[in-house]
């Protein structure tokens, strides 16, 4: 008996040993060509932009934190969160979910502060006309102001600021900034606007706008790209309102950079998306093992046939190559953006026997990336027929030279019942999916 469970053992043993084996000649193969070219794309991470940050003025919206205390305060967060994230793979589960979950240290030595509540008639980032949805609720929106008075403070610190980037380290937990408060120096500027003090006003909006444009040109989060790309709108549709309003009046100095000619570049989400893919990255790492202390067999034999770091790795870049490559990039400043492809597990596959857990998670963090570069490219089109309709206010442009003016690839403007018509590709629910703007009279 003795002899056959030892005959069974080294036969379970060599074939154990084979299994090992063939995988790795599996993974060998399954990364080719195209996972190395996508990762050669993907990596490193862009560089943060210089100058003084202003994320700590948005990183505790929830809590009632003194000024002169934000700097110490993100410092520690910040630190608190490098260990935490270091540790990441001593709590990561087999299927790839954490078994505890990141608490900011600070959050215990403040108060909180009420949620931010707006009134009716108060006006979202992206509000196509704010002075008219805020007309008839000044009241309410003057009395939400005069509360929220500490986070219109901070809101506009961060605008003063060089940048608005995330100092923490990038995972999927990573705190990101409280963007809501950005809202309320756009209703405050609406306000000032309907009473009265249209110069006063449009120095601000222009202040607002030059501001977001700046933070969208930053090599930023996606989240922090979607939320600039939403406020210029709103700030774009803002100063047009109040120009509107006063066409004769001089434009203020700030207004220079504000309606300064569209980089096209800008609206490429390439950067955005490389961050996208170091969210991932770091689950990779985390789930295969790597920075986990001591020896753990379990962990040791999974990471040899079930999960690979470097094919999950690759596997996640190929998802947003095509949206990062320079033939990618030129179609996509013509109009076209590339499909980011769909991708089903296949249980058959080279791939999926050389990183079982590894090609299932690459294929679950696949969403349609794709769907955010076309906001960007409607952020970049809506941005060009609003500086034409400023200009057509002016008297710099003519107003049937608007459409060609502010024409972008891949969109048309359309002159229906007094307006310009821009058809966008991913409009706002709350906005449709046009953009209409009224002719001077």
């Amino acid at each position: 008996m003795l002899k056959w469970f030892r005959k069974s053992f080294v036969a379970l043993l060599v074939l154990l040993v084979a299994y090992v084996l063939v995988v790795q000649v599996l993974r060998w193969i399954a990364f080719g060509e195209e996972e190395r070219a996508a990762l050669a794309l993907m990596e490193p991470l862009p560089p943060p932009p210089a100058g003084e940050g202003g994320f700590k003025y948005l990183a505790f919206p929830q809590l009632d934190i003194p000024v002169d205390e934000l700097d110490a305060a993100l410092a520690r967060d910040v630190a608190a969160f490098r260990e935490w994230h270091a540790g990441a793979a001593d709590r990561m589960t087999l299927s790839g979910e954490t078994t505890t979950f990141w608490e900011s240290p600070v959050q215990a030595g403040y108060p909180a502060r009420p949620p931010l509540n707006p009134p009716e008639g108060a006006c979202g980032m992206r509000e196509p006309d704010c002075l008219a949805v805020m007309r008839g609720n000044e009241p309410a929106v003057r009395e939400w102001l005069q509360a929220e008075a500490v986070r219109l403070d901070l809101a506009e610190r961060a605008l003063a600021s060089d940048h608005l980037a995330n100092p923490y380290p990038l995972g999927i937990e990573t705190p990101l900034a409280g963007f809501q408060p950005l809202r309320l120096p756009l209703n405050a500027i609406a306000l000032q606007a309907l009473d009265g003090d249209l110069p006063g006003a449009l120095d601000r909006a222009c202040g607002l706008l030059a501001a977001e444009r700046r933070f969208f040109g930053h090599e930023g989060l996606l989240i922090d790209k979607m939320v600039h790309g939403a406020l210029i709108d709103g700030a774009a549709g803002l100063v047009l309102g109040i120009r509107r309003a006063d066409p004769a009046a001089p434009m203020p100095a700030s207004c220079a950079q504000a309606l300064a000619p569209v980089v096209p570049e800008h609206y490429l989400a390439c950067s955005a998306f490389k961050h996208e893919f170091g969210m991932v990255a770091s689950v990779s790492r985390q789930v295969d093992g790597v920075g986990r202390e001591g020896w753990h067999p379990q962990q040791t034999l999974m990471s040899w046939t079930l999960t690979s770091d470097r094919l999950m790795r690759g596997w996640s870049a190929t998802h947003f190559a095509p949206m990062c490559s320079e033939a990618g990039k030129a179609a996509i400043l013509a109009g076209d953006v590339p499909t980011a492809p769909y991708v089903r597990t296949d249980y058959v596959s080279v791939d999926f026997w050389a990183a079982p857990i590894s090609r299932i998670l690459a294929d679950v963090a696949a969403p349609a990336y794709d769907q955010y570069q076309d906001r960007l490219l409607d952020h970049a089109a809506s941005l060009r027929l609003h500086l034409a309709a400023i200009a057509a206010l002016n008297g710099e442009l003519a107003i049937d030279a608007v459409p060609e003016n502010a024409a972008s690839p891949g969109y048309a403007i359309a002159v229906e019942d007094g307006h310009w018509v821009l058809a966008l590709r991913r409009g706002p629910k709350q906005a449709g999916d046009q953009i209409r703007i009224a002719l001077p009279e």
